[in-house]
């Protein structure tokens, strides 16, 4: 994407770290390693740690209930390793009740498996302990050197409401909590909330206005465009992992049913989005609820 950009007519400047963004009334200043530069705007896609949001005080720092922590490896298993798994790139399975606050994961690729799992952040004690212990439980595994994992900080989009703008500054991507709450998805959230920012940004420019009232347009947007989606796969995610109350009774009447497995294949790649998926779902989580209150339940 940065070679794209660059093609497009961008200046990129490499090795050039921001120290911190200094705000006037009549621009901003952001001063790096080795420049300082100023402009009428500015838009944070630097994720969660970035400078943008606590250097502007938008978004000093993160609850922890607002953010996942996923831990994952690729496992070199050739290709005979994931035929014995399943077909690459056609199958995935996601493993419920192996972490406090999320669930596990293996994603068979065409020589390898990506082999991870989540938790909430503010239910998390050890990262490699709950990763050791779910790959220990995966049988296929014990046969292959699992490589040290890496880790990272997701921002729980629908429980992640933060601040997006302020005075001449906008956040884009993981750095304003755009990333799907139920797959963990940012690259497209990142790539459309920047397109929405810079057509917002132009507009800007156009009016000679940027106060944060005159940039809630590019909020609203964002909220039109796929909040709505995060809101439904916030719900989801509560109900099926964040909240483990009664995942015996959710795998056998919710995620066993058929239609729920296709729509967390079409969530996965694009086909339905969380908001189609909703109407699909009632029948399964209905199913769930009588079995919960000791109801008959009859087929469909």
């Amino acid at each position: 994407m940065t070679e794209k950009a660059a093609e497009a007519g961008t200046e990129v400047l490499d090795a050039n770290p921001v120290l911190r963004i200094e705000i006037s009334s009549s621009h901003v200043e952001v001063i790096t390693k080795n420049a300082r530069y100023r402009s009428r705007l500015v838009i944070g896609a630097d994720g969660m740690n970035g400078v943008t949001a606590k250097s502007t005080r938008l978004h000093p720092h993160w609850d922890p209930m607002q953010v996942t922590y996923a831990i994952e490896s690729e496992v070199m298993v050739g290709e005979r390793g994931v035929l014995a798994y399943g077909e690459p790139n056609e199958y995935f399975d996601l493993y419920f009740g192996v972490s406090p606050a999320g669930y596990g994961w293996i994603f068979p690729k065409d020589d390898h498996l990506t082999v991870g799992v989540g938790c909430r952040l503010s239910e998390l004690r050890s990262g490699r302990q709950l990763f050791d212990g779910f790959t220990q439980d995966i049988p296929l595994l014990r046969n292959f050197e699992t490589p040290s994992p890496r880790a990272q900080l997701i921002p729980l989009g629908g429980a992640a409401r933060v601040p997006v703008v302020g005075n001449r500054v906008m956040l884009a991507g993981d750095a304003a909590g755009f990333a799907e709450p139920f797959f963990g998805e940012g690259i497209y959230f990142a790539i459309l909330s920047g397109q929405i920012a810079a057509n917002a940004a132009a507009i800007a420019c156009q009016k000679d206005e940027f106060s944060s009232e005159s940039l809630q347009q590019y909020e609203r947007e964002c909220m039109r465009i796929f909040g709505k989606d995060f809101e439904v796969a916030y719900h989801l995610a509560c109900f099926s992992f964040l909240e483990q109350y009664d995942m015996k009774r959710i795998v056998r009447h919710f995620f066993s049913e058929r239609r729920v497995q296709q729509c967390m294949v079409g969530l996965m790649d694009g086909s339905i989005r969380y908001r189609e998926a909703r109407a699909k779902l009632v029948w399964p989580y209905f199913k769930y609820r009588l079995d919960k209150l000791g109801l008959p339940i009859y087929s469909d």
